[in-house]
């Protein structure tokens, strides 16, 4: 009765890949003005709506492979496989780092008072003026270019550690997640009369 863990895990998986995709692409998909008026809550709570599809999704195909199949093992491999299957979106979204990189700063610069920013104080864009008596805050971090870029294989390394990381954190979530579902599961699952 593995193999209905394989099943949903699989096509969990599958739904849990679009939607982190979804997820973390809509910042190219939405116009600059769209997203200044958005706000960075917005954009925060579409992630957190993928996650938590992510860990619904993981809790439903284990609650469905511990019911067809009985054992809590078949549960927790449903949650390794969507957790793995997922985790395939972040290695997919590697080509598309760039142009996220250059949609937020370019979110940073566009959006009035520094809605979206990477620093805890932001600048206020150009030709927007602050309040009488409100100074600007100091800059956050050092002026582009004054420190070179990291690259090399220490670089590559770590990108890779890193994606492997999250990766394997999704996946431990996932396993969690449907765990506790194949328990309910197993636990709701209908016995044969004893005859």
């Amino acid at each position: 009765m593995i193999l209905a863990g394989v099943r949903y895990g699989a096509i969990a998986g599958v739904i849990a890949l679009a939607t982190t995709l979804a997820a973390n692409l809509a910042i190219l998909v939405f116009r600059p003005a769209d997203l200044c008026r958005m706000g960075p809550l917005n954009l925060l709570l579409l992630h957190l709506g993928a996650l938590l599809i992510f860990l619904v999704l993981a809790s439903v195909a284990g609650f469905l492979a511990g019911r067809a199949g009985g054992t809590v093992p078949a549960a927790a491999l449903a949650g390794v496989i969507v957790g793995a299957i997922s985790g395939c979106a972040l290695l997919v979204l590697i080509p598309f780092g760039p142009a996220l990189m250059h949609r937020l700063t370019e979110l940073s610069a566009l959006c009035p008072g520094g809605a979206i920013s990477f620093g805890p104080a932001a600048t206020p864009p150009p030709g927007v003026t602050p309040p009488p008596g409100v100074t600007p805050p100091p800059a956050a971090f050092p002026p582009a270019g004054s420190f070179g870029t990291a690259s090399g294989p220490a670089v590559s390394v770590l990108e890779v550690i890193g994606l492997v990381f999250g990766i394997a954190v999704g996946t431990g979530f996932a396993t969690g997640a449907a765990a506790l579902g194949g328990l309910v599961g197993v636990a709701t699952r209908p016995r044969a009369a004893a005859g």
